[in-house]
């Protein structure tokens, strides 16, 4: 399903199913019971199955308010909601009877089972998935779908489905600007999920508690549910509802197609390998078909600072003379230093430590990922980040690659003392970038990619990496195909583009031997799949990089396929690994990726009616430029170690 597409129209109805549930019907059928929770800072707990059902209003368009109060004193209102578009949704809102404020670091609005005789096989049976979302990217954290297990848990949405009809069940926030939200698995019953806002744990990286949220009335996170034949167009649904809250960042230049510095050089990065590599590109790369809209980019990523100011103004300038366009890096919301007391640059009179994250005792929080968490609410980190900020724009630089943005996001005790929680937090940090580097403050289009970042909040950055760091190997290609399998509908709705991080095609900083030329093609191939971002990453000081990189970086029908930013859908999930098959139609054909990362050789076959495949269609392999046709309704490959067929409708 492309974006926008919908299912069949299906029509909702939320219900009161008395003892504190309410329950929900899609078409008729009954799909979920739940009831609703929450808890006060000063331990008060008020349940909707306990509490006392004082108010219950029923809306024309299929939506329910149910209002309980316990004899504790505090309220909880359930909202359950029908938009306009036909969609369900639900919050909930603790309050006080005596009007007084209420606190709390957790509100339940949904405790979901399956209700009384529901006939969803997807909650009797015991071959059920649950996807497991991770918050964020770091450590190389990677999507899981596992069967329902007491304590499994997915950050902000998750989908119940059954592998084999694809049936399935969407429950997923649909706001992120206070809470953190999560899908668990209840502890005391297998078929209980708890959706919860307030969650801070070593998912998210915290090492404190969610932050408390007061206020008169205090209001959950909303939760879209959903229902469908396929999981999959449930996904890009939830990915439809939320891009029309909140939109992607626009961007009009294009599939960025370029060099990013760190696979490649890691810190071996200097001027005159910086300035080769850009030549490289312009002259070899570029005419051979690298490039896109005639533009490549040339970018910086850690370790950059070895060159001088003069230096780099002077290089980003021939850049431009040339027709390309330059990145750089940095990581704003972390602190990697190892001398919190030494000076801030650009903020005179200060050292690090007193724009450092704290606990409650003042103390810095614990290094995650080697760094320590910038308070992104101090004055001081604004205008240390607004001084370096101002001079990549005044560099004139193009594109920023921003790292390590989950920190801005971790549960302290900030500056500001409106902002409780860590998502507060890192929508303000978000914001503050974004003013400095959108068009009209740099006076050009400049490209945001966020590299190590959380999911969400969303629309904060041009692309996001899907992944961890990714290179070149068998390994890397799975675990690129894993993000692929789970996350392709978040490209073009959650953001524009989703990023693959570095192709790269020889050998990285990291990588114990070469890659094999079945390694390469397969990597450069779940890039121009995942709609998308094309950055190379090799040492071009070797002659084998250079050769690798015109060999495979130069397929102009494959580069055409990467400009499209077509994300192609997974035919299956695939647990914790990847699927083997993705599709998509880009210009009215069917374009089919078939992908191999075991050593040994192996057929793969793909069921063209259960890829949604047209029968009898006559392919052409893009890399191999060989026509291909399925037989009896199976495409087949053998496939000699790990590799990568790209089939194109002729």
């Amino acid at each position: 399903m492309q974006k926008g597409e919908m299912e069949v129209k299906a029509s909702y109805q939320w219900g009161h199913g008395g003892e504190g549930l309410f329950e929900l019907k899609w078409n008729g059928t009954l799909i979920l019971a739940a009831h609703a929770a929450a808890s006060h800072t000063d331990g008060r707990i008020i349940d909707s199955r306990t509490a006392s059902l004082v108010e219950k209003t029923q809306n024309k368009d299929g939506g329910l308010i149910l209002v309980y109060q316990a004899d504790n004193g505090l309220i909880l209102s359930e909202h359950l909601e029908i938009d306009e578009k036909g969609t369900p949704a639900a919050y909930a809102v603790l309050s006080e009877e005596n009007g007084n404020e209420v606190e709390t670091c957790r509100i339940t609005p949904l405790v979901i089972q399956a209700g009384k005789d529901n006939p969803l096989r997807l909650w009797k049976s015991i071959w059920t998935k649950m996807l497991l979302v991770p918050y964020d990217n770091t450590m190389w954290l990677r999507y899981e779908a596992q069967p329902l297990r007491a304590g499994r848990k997915s950050y902000d949405l998750t989908v119940l489905f059954m592998d084999d009809d694809r049936e399935g069940l969407l429950v997923g926030a649909a706001d992120f600007d206070i809470w953190k939200n999560a899908v668990v698995c209840s502890a005391t019953d297998a078929r209980t999920l708890d959706v919860v806002s307030g969650i801070a744990d070593e998912g998210t990286h915290d090492s404190l508690s969610h932050g408390s949220v007061p206020g008169k009335e205090v209001a959950s996170s909303r939760f879209y549910i959903l229902y469908g034949k396929d999981y999959r167009a449930l996904l890009e649904q939830y990915g439809d509802l939320i891009a029309d809250k909140t939109q992607p960042m626009e961007w009009k230049e294009g599939v960025p197609f370029g060099f990013n510095s760190w696979a490649g050089l890691a810190f071996r990065l200097n001027a005159d390998r910086y300035q080769e590599t850009g030549r490289f590109l312009r002259e070899e790369l570029q005419p051979l078909g690298y490039q896109n809209q005639e533009r490549t980019y040339v970018n910086l990523d850690a370790g950059w600072n070895v060159i001088p100011e003069e230096q780099l103004i002077r290089l980003v300038g021939e850049l431009h003379e040339n027709g390309q366009r330059a990145g750089i890096y940095d990581a704003p919301f972390a602190f990697f230093g190892k001398d919190d007391k030494e000076q801030i640059p650009g903020v005179p009179g200060h050292c690090f430590q007193e724009i450092l994250l704290k606990d409650p005792c003042g103390n810095p929080l614990p290094r995650v990922d080697g760094a320590i968490p910038y308070d992104v609410t101090h004055p001081l980190w604004q205008q240390y980040t607004a001084w370096k900020l101002e001079r990549f724009v005044r560099w004139s630089f193009d594109y920023i690659k921003v790292d390590f943005m989950s920190h801005g996001g971790m549960e302290g005790c900030h500056y500001n003392k409106l902002v409780r929680t860590g998502r507060q937090a890192i929508s303000l940090g978000y914001q503050f970038l974004d003013n400095r580097l959108n068009e009209q403050a740099a006076g050009r289009p400049f490209f945001i990619s966020l590299s190590i970042a959380p999911l969400f909040p969303n629309g904060r950055g041009h692309a996001r990496r899907f992944s961890c760091d990714a290179f070149g190997t068998n390994e890397d290609v799975e675990y690129v195909l894993n993000a692929q399998t789970y996350a392709w509908w978040q490209s073009g709705r959650l953001y524009h583009y989703n990023d693959p991080d570095h192709i790269c095609l020889l050998k990285s900083f990291g990588m114990e031997r070469d890659s094999t030329p079945g390694e390469a093609r397969a990597r450069y191939t779940a890039s121009a799949i995942a709609g998308t971002v094309m950055m190379l990453s090799d040492d071009y000081e070797r002659p084998q990089a250079r050769e690798r990189t015109r060999s495979f970086a130069c397929n102009r029908q494959i580069n055409q396929i990467a400009a499209s930013a077509v994300s192609f859908r997974p035919v299956e999930a695939a647990d914790a690994s990847a699927c083997h098959a993705f599709t998509a139609v880009i210009h009215g054909r069917q374009c089919v990726a078939l992908f191999h990362w075991k050593k040994q050789t192996e057929r793969v076959e793909l069921d063209c009616r259960r890829a949604g495949l047209k029968p009898g269609v006559s392919y052409r392999e893009l890399w191999s430029g060989e026509v291909w046709q399925d037989k009896d309704g199976t495409l087949s490959w053998n496939a000699d170690g790990c590799d990568a067929i790209l089939l194109q409708e002729i």
